[in-house]
Order: structure tokens, then C-alpha cells, then sequence
């Protein structure tokens, strides 16, 4: 019997290199984690801004065509003649920031407005939305947020 040398009898990894593949995994997936949390908050974000966008054009258009603004209802309700210009499954489905669409009119300071009622949005991505697209506040200009939802001002 042939005594083997030590190269010749090793067939696998040790327990060192095992652990070194490990920690580099590791440590991709820490790196990879928040770049993907961030892609999904932009995401969330850009899709609310274009709702948002998508939804004033057609409160504009329904104003211009009979006289006034769609009426005041519930979270989740389509206002009474919007479904002409907003797909009723759209606006009764969940916003992007969680919670409801709701249409308001002669409420809480505003004439008219629409927004998510009851958004479960940190304040955090609120205040992304609104860097990019409104004033940096959520207080002021056309985003606001109020009394538990985040609105966005068509006329006061």
C-alpha cells in the first residue's frame, strides 16, 4: 500500500474556506438589502406622484365639464360621475402609500382635494415625496398631510 501525500488526499473545503464564502455572502446581502428597499421606496413614491398626477388632471377635467368638484364620500368610494375619467377598480384599490383614495370638498380647509385616508406611510417617505415633487413640507403647498392622510390640494 502507497502512502498518499498530503495534496494528493485532500479532496474537499475546510472548515476555513467554507466560513470565508459564508462571510462574503454575507456580507453582498448586507450590501444588497438597502439598495433594495430603497429601489421599492422610489418605486412606492414615483407611483403615487403619477396617481396623484393622473388623478388632479381628471378632478380638473370633471370640474371644467359640470360646473363643480366631485362630491365628498368615504375612503375607498369613487365619487359619483369620477368613474368617467379614473378606473373605478384604481381608485377603490389600496394607494401605493397603503391606505385609502379619498376625495374631499369643503373639508378641512380645502375646497377641494383627494388624497390616501388612513396611509400607514412613515413620515420619512412622506417627506421623500414631497422633496421630490411638492415643497419639502408637509404642512404647505399642494401635498399635504391631514388629520391621519396625505392630500393633495386642487383648489382652496
Amino acid at each position: 500500500m502507497q502512502m498518499l501525500n498530503n495534496q494528493e488526499s485532500r479532496r474537499g473545503f475546510t472548515l476555513v474556506e467554507i466560513m470565508i464564502v459564508v462571510i462574503i455572502i454575507g456580507l453582498l446581502a448586507a450590501l444588497a438589502i438597502p439598495a433594495i428597499h430603497n429601489s421599492q421606496k422610489n418605486a412606492k413614491s414615483a407611483t403615487f406622484i403619477n396617481d396623484v398626477r393622473t388623478y388632479s388632471a381628471a378632478a380638473e377635467v370633471f370640474s371644467l365639464e359640470t360646473g363643480d368638484y366631485p362630491e365628498d364620500v368615504g375612503p375607498g368610494v369613487m365619487p359619483t360621475g369620477l368613474d368617467e375619467y379614473i378606473p373605478t377598480t384604481k381608485w377603490t384599490a389600496e394607494t401605493p402609500i397603503y391606505g385609502r383614495w379619498d376625495f374631499v370638498k369643503d373639508d378641512k380647509g380645502i375646497v377641494s382635494g383627494f388624497g390616501a385616508s388612513g396611509h400607514t406611510a412613515s413620515n420619512a417617505q412622506l417627506m421623500h415625496i414631497e422633496q421630490k415633487w411638492d415643497d419639502g413640507s408637509l404642512s404647505t403647498g399642494k401635498l399635504r398631510s391631514l388629520d391621519g392622510g396625505y392630500y393633495y390640494v386642487i383648489a382652496e
